[in-house]
């Protein structure tokens, strides 16, 4: 392999696995503040669907209620560059990581979305329960 293609392996896996870490620490960050009740309906960090976001007292109950994900989402995505790192490591070389560690990444890319998916729809589904118990 060239020399040229090694350091733009090696530089994409660096970029790579800080995008995780700044990823896990969006996670975290928004699972604090929703914890503490100091994450605000927005359109940027949350679980948004037409039911969450019909009310600032909606929003707040789904996220108090379901903060736990956010937390299961940071830990699986800190989990991401640490496959990244060992997997670098245990090949001995930062530009030939075995397959294992990539389909261990895949795994863990394939869990998150499943568990976001089941999160938001159960999320959603009391929301929407919430919502219109409120308004009557």
């Amino acid at each position: 392999m060239e020399q040229y293609q090694k350091e733009r392996i090696r530089i994409m896996l660096i970029i790579l696995t800080a995008l995780f870490a700044w990823s896990a620490q969006l996670c975290f960050s928004a699972y604090r503040d929703a914890r503490n009740g100091r994450l605000e309906r927005n359109y940027q960090i949350g679980i948004k669907t037409r039911w969450t976001i019909a009310s600032d007292e909606t929003w707040e109950y789904i996220h108090r209620k379901y903060v736990f994900v956010f937390l299961g989402s940071g830990v699986l995505v800190s989990l991401m560059p640490v496959d990244v790192v060992v997997g670098m490591i245990a090949a001995r070389d930062i530009n030939t990581m075995s397959m294992i560690w990539w389909w261990m990444l895949l795994a863990l890319a394939a869990i998150l979305v499943t568990w976001l998916i089941i999160c938001g729809i159960i999320a959603n589904l009391d929301a929407r329960k919430h919502y219109l118990e409120s308004q009557a």
